[in-house]
């Protein structure tokens, strides 16, 4: 879709992408989702359950069905092809070192991802790609509910990286991850990252970019916090870099966010383009370093002009008056700059 902003009715959990004229997807329903409290998981001390080549369990998949409340499932370094499963208890599950590889070549049983998490779950260190499944709406993690933390991650070629139910008190943290290469193209129905309706989205020190023709970040969440990370367009063909598409509290700050040239769309940043259906409209976009190679450009869509506090951000390939686009409130110290910043691509995770 290029340089149109009207936005389809919100679909089932069987996409009909033919059917389809708008870069948003409508977030599936889960079978059974169990509000949790909108705080961390408690770590409470439990086993160790070690998966690889002599070690306790040869896949996740079956350490993961023997965990209980507290324990770690520990994964040596390797490629773990078809290991699909969802998750029920309260674990954590972790490489022992650098990434542990799981790979998708065929569509995961439960038709949904290779990981889905229904309840209070930490990833830390794996590798997911190659989700795909019957309705196209594959992710590399699928969330249910409870409090999803992913820390030094890699999520890339998946027909969605995360994508997340609406569990009104659930909450989500990344933190040092990567999104790459998400997306099945068409009209832009699946993204980097996408959840639904949230109590808080923390996307930390993380790094999302060439989503395939979808966005590289799209929250439906009453809060989302933006820190220190990076969201690139490269020579992609994204949408818009964050979609904010139901309003919410929004905060952006310390972040580089680079429209690229093939962008599917003029707007770098939405807010509230399908109503403003969440409660807070606080946004700070603040700090930032905002980059537009595009040959046209808005920097903010902002069609129920909620006033916003917009301030310190050095532009490159966009005016002041551009990033605006006619938004109020707290607009000071902008800047643009006519040196190209020199765009950070390495990955964040540090395993």
């Amino acid at each position: 879709m290029r340089n149109s902003f009207r936005f389809a009715p919100l679909l089932g959990v069987t996409l009909l992408l033919a059917a389809c004229t708008q870069p948003t997807t409508a977030l599936p329903v889960a079978e059974t989702t169990t509000d949790t409290p909108a705080s961390s998981p408690t770590p409470t001390a439990g086993r160790v359950l070690t998966v690889g080549v002599g070690k306790t369990y040869s896949t996740i998949r079956a350490a993961v069905a023997a965990a209980q409340d507290g324990d770690t499932v520990r994964v040596d370094p390797g490629t773990y092809t078809n290991d699909f499963f969802e998750v029920n208890r309260r674990i954590t599950i972790e490489s022992a070192s650098g990434l542990a590889r799981l790979v998708a070549t065929v569509a995961p049983t439960n038709g949904k991802g290779i990981i889905t998490t229904n309840t209070d779950v930490t990833l830390r260190g794996l590798e997911l790609t190659g989700a795909k499944v019957a309705d196209r709406n594959g992710a590399g993690v699928r969330y249910q509910g409870g409090n999803l933390v992913i820390e030094d991650s890699y999520i890339h070629d998946n027909e969605n990286g995360l994508l997340a139910n609406s569990v009104p008190l659930g909450t989500i943290r990344i933190t040092r991850t990567e999104f790459a290469h998400n997306g099945i193209g068409g009209t832009g129905q699946t993204h980097n990252l996408y959840v639904g309706d949230l109590a808080q989205l923390t996307f930390d020190r993380s790094y999302s970019h060439d989503a395939v023709v979808g966005h590289e970040f799209k929250s439906r969440a009453r809060n989302t916090t933006i820190t220190a990370s990076r969201l690139f367009d490269l020579q992609g063909n994204a949408s818009y870099s964050v979609d904010i598409p139901n309003g919410g509290n929004l905060t952006i700050t310390g972040s580089v966010i680079e429209q690229g040239a093939n962008s599917q769309n003029s707007a770098i940043f939405t807010y509230g383009t399908e109503g403003l259906a969440r409660e807070g409209r606080t946004v700070n976009i603040s700090g930032n370093t905002i980059v537009n190679r595009r040959s046209s450009v808005v920097g903010i869509l902002n069609p129920s002009k909620v006033p916003m506090t917009i301030t310190n951000n050095t532009l490159y390939g966009l005016t002041v008056a551009q990033l605006l686009n006619g938004t109020t409130g707290t607009t000071s110290g902008n800047t643009v700059t006519t040196t190209a910043p020199t765009l950070d691509t390495s990955h964040p995770y540090t395993r």
